[in-house]
């Protein structure tokens, strides 16, 4: 499965909203399943770690020896991450979702959300910050900068 399909599989993921794609990214690299790293000159790519493989939860795709880059383009001919369908719930398990949602839900007011996601989840991307929250993202993008100040 690769991420946008584990993304879009709201049953992988019990009640309650299900990440999107750039936050998956996030939670699977805070959690030890992903890694970026250089590919090319000037890109990054992300890689399933080396314990995600050896586990046997997943491999990196590399289909340039069957694309070309003139013929097929780039998006055909770079390595991409995937995971095995049957070892995606012990995967979802590790990254938190669950966790994060109900102690979101259990807070009273919005400030009091967005200070404890950007204690202790501050890797998920601002919009992410923002749904799980309630505020807007201007308010998660300056709270970011206050903190990080």
């Amino acid at each position: 499965m690769t991420i946008r399909d584990i993304a879009g599989r709201g049953d992988l993921w019990g009640e309650g909203p299900s990440p999107d794609k750039a936050a998956l990214y996030r939670l699977l690299e805070e959690n030890c399943w992903l890694e970026r790293a250089p590919f090319g000159r000037e890109q990054c790519r992300w890689f399933v770690t080396d314990k995600a493989i050896e586990g046997g939860y997943g491999q990196t795709v590399d289909p340039s020896n069957l694309h070309s880059l003139k013929l097929s383009g780039g998006k055909k001919s770079f390595p991409f991450p995937v995971f095995y369908e049957d070892r995606m719930r012990d995967v979802i398990w590790t990254l938190g979702w669950d966790i994060i949602l109900k102690t979101v839900s259990a807070l009273k007011d919005k400030k009091a959300r967005l200070a404890w996601l950007l204690t202790h989840h501050s890797y998920l991307p601002n919009k992410t910050l923002a749904e799980l929250s309630g505020m807007g993202i201007a308010t998660v993008e300056r709270r970011r900068r206050e903190n990080d100040g």
